[in-house]
């Protein structure tokens, strides 16, 4: 899930225990996973903030946060991650909840409830907390919310809720059918990769996005760039850190998560995924661009759209 900009927490008055969370190895786990083989796919996304609020039943626990706000408990260490963690009592955040975002103020915090809220398994959990830790890294990019404002797609919403909402064409039978064309074209790329076939599997996918592009009508695909810059490359990342793991739980997870991106790119339905669709279009998108080399990840800071970065790429590639 993206972030979202606002968000208040009502705070009840009920008493929390000052118990270290159980939890707390795992998401040491996960930051040390980002310092070892994050820090090689993005430099800083090792010592990005990686402050996390964990939702449980008998209240909030803040950790790693650089700044403990008000109304949390006197911080204690936490002696899996070394960090600071504080207790609040449970307020209103849905027990569900799986983001990255700057409610205490940037910069953003994991806000995440426990896998059985969630409704994830304890593997899915840990990578969804990787890709929500890409987003606090992305959230720190140089002038990131400035950038982001010059869209000029919120329409005037403050709350950062248009990234969820926006109106985009899903339904609408041609865009529909110009991106089921262009996800097909997609996934004949990546099956292509390695072989003789992949220049033109990718130049017929580039032919195809363009046309889903140009029905989708111009603010709306500035809209679904943005979606697959942010979240496309999000899913790709939490993948490639998930197979790069010593657990072999995680690389179990990251396998289903990247054959998951492919199905959905073999058998696309927009109109019943919505937003989602971005997912597996932005994740395929760069595991093209990474067979084509790595050198298109010291670019992708300075966009705020894949497309022009998948275009340079493919001529890059083509030229070899």
């Amino acid at each position: 899930m993206i972030p979202v900009l606002m968000l208040v927490a009502a705070a009840s008055q009920a008493a929390v225990p000052p118990r270290p969370p159980e939890w707390s190895a795992e998401l040491a786990a996960m930051q040390a996973l980002a310092r070892r083989q994050g820090e090689a796919l993005w430099p800083g996304f090792g010592t990005a903030p990686f402050g996390l609020l964990m939702l449980e039943p008998g209240g909030e626990t803040l950790i790693c946060h650089p700044v403990i706000p008000a109304g949390f408990a006197a911080p204690r260490r936490d002696a899996a991650t070394g960090c600071e963690r504080a207790i609040r009592p449970r307020g209103s955040l849905p027990d569900g909840l799986l983001a990255a975002m700057p409610i205490f103020g940037p910069p953003s915090t994991i806000v995440v409830g426990t896998p059985a809220a969630t409704g994830t398994s304890l593997p899915r959990w840990r990578l969804s907390i990787l890709h929500e830790h890409f987003h606090q890294w992305q959230d720190a990019l140089p002038d990131l919310y400035a950038r982001v404002a010059a869209l000029d797609l919120a329409g005037g919403d403050e709350s950062g809720m248009w990234m969820l909402n926006f109106p985009f064409p899903y339904a609408r039978e041609s865009t529909a059918a110009a991106h089921a064309a262009a996800a097909r074209a997609l996934a004949a790329a990546l099956a292509a990769r390695g072989t003789a076939d992949f220049g033109a599997r990718l130049e017929d996918y580039l032919r195809l996005r363009r046309a889903f592009a140009a029905d989708a009508g111009e603010r709306n695909w500035r809209y679904f760039e943005f979606q697959l810059w942010k979240e496309g490359v999000a899913r790709w990342t939490e993948i490639g850190l998930g197979a790069a793991a010593d657990d072999p739980a995680l690389r179990a997870e990251a396998a289903l998560r990247e054959g998951e991106v492919m199905t959905a790119l073999d058998r696309p339905d927009l109109a019943r995924e919505g937003r989602l669709a971005v997912y597996a279009m932005g994740a395929g998108e760069a595991m093209v661009m990474e067979a084509c080399g790595p050198r298109w990840r010291a670019a992708y800071p300075q966009r705020l759209a894949l497309g022009p970065l998948l275009e340079e790429v493919a001529r890059a590639c083509a030229a070899r």
